[in-house]
């Protein structure tokens, strides 16, 4: 296994969620933004290994301040890319 950021799943789950509720575009393009703006906005949280991952992912999600920092990132990224979606620019 690779290294790899859990953050990441966190903030696709949180983004699958999110943009339901606020009637944002969810095209890949504008996905992918919210993505790297929200995840530029969190601490990178590194495993290498899956017993690394799955360890971070329980620890994190037992924390309740960790899963409203991912929410806020994600809802701040969500208003910035409603208001100027990209997904024309190509």
């Amino acid at each position: 296994m690779a290294l790899f950021n859990i953050m990441e799943g966190f903030v696709e789950e949180a983004i699958d969620a999110l943009i339901k509720e606020n009637d944002c575009c969810s095209c890949y393009k504008c996905r992918e933004d919210i993505k790297c703006i929200a995840l530029n906005s969190l601490p990178a949280k590194y495993v290498s290994t899956r017993k690394g991952e799955l360890f971070s992912k329980l620890e994190q999600e037992a924390k309740l301040q960790h899963m409203i920092d991912v929410n806020i990132a994600c809802m701040n990224a969500i208003k910035l890319v409603k208001n100027q979606p990209h997904h024309d620019d190509e």
